[in-house]
């Protein structure tokens, strides 16, 4: 069992490395310790620091309290290419949260960001026909006023009919 003088010292030890630590982050510029990890392989450049809970590379601005951290994507996209636009965000064109390489990063709207991506409402957005087989689009094509959701009229007309063969009433 540990006595609270060893778990004291045990954290003052702690506190102390994580000061060290800081110092020498403030000590060295912020360009110098983003290359220091970089993995320059061909193709994609690896990020080999701190991934945050998401699986994207984080990088540290500034030491001490209230420390401002941003994506080492950002990061290297603003070093390499220039400042990202407003309203913008930067996407990995090679699908590779830790990657780095400015040619397989490019500045795009949320939207389009979204869309290039393998969430579902991407996947339903590219999605052309229902699960019959029916279009998306013409005189086929509801859109529901307040979700948003497109519904397949002939699937639609098909399913009121089967209703009300069974004589279940309203709509």
């Amino acid at each position: 069992m540990l006595s609270w003088g060893s778990c004291y010292w045990r954290t003052l030890e702690s506190l102390l490395r994580r000061r060290a630590i800081i110092q020498r982050m403030q000590t060295r510029p912020v360009i110098e310790r983003f290359w220091s990890k970089v993995d320059k392989a061909p193709g994609c450049w690896h990020w080999q620091g701190t991934p945050d809970i998401n699986g994207y590379g984080v990088i540290t601005l500034e030491g001490g309290r209230g420390a401002k951290r941003v994506t080492a994507h950002h990061f290297a996209y603003g070093l390499l290419v220039g400042p990202v636009p407003p309203d913008y965000t930067v996407d990995h064109l090679c699908r590779n949260r830790i990657c780095v390489n400015p040619e397989h990063l490019e500045a795009v709207t949320r939207a389009e960001n979204v869309m290039r991506g393998e969430s579902p409402p991407a996947q339903n957005a590219r999605k052309t026909e229902c699960p019959q087989g029916h279009p998306y689009s013409g005189d086929n094509l509801y859109v529901n006023p307040n979700t948003g959701y497109r519904m397949c009229r002939a699937c639609q007309r098909e399913y009121q009919r089967r209703r009300r063969a069974k004589g279940v009433v309203g709509p």
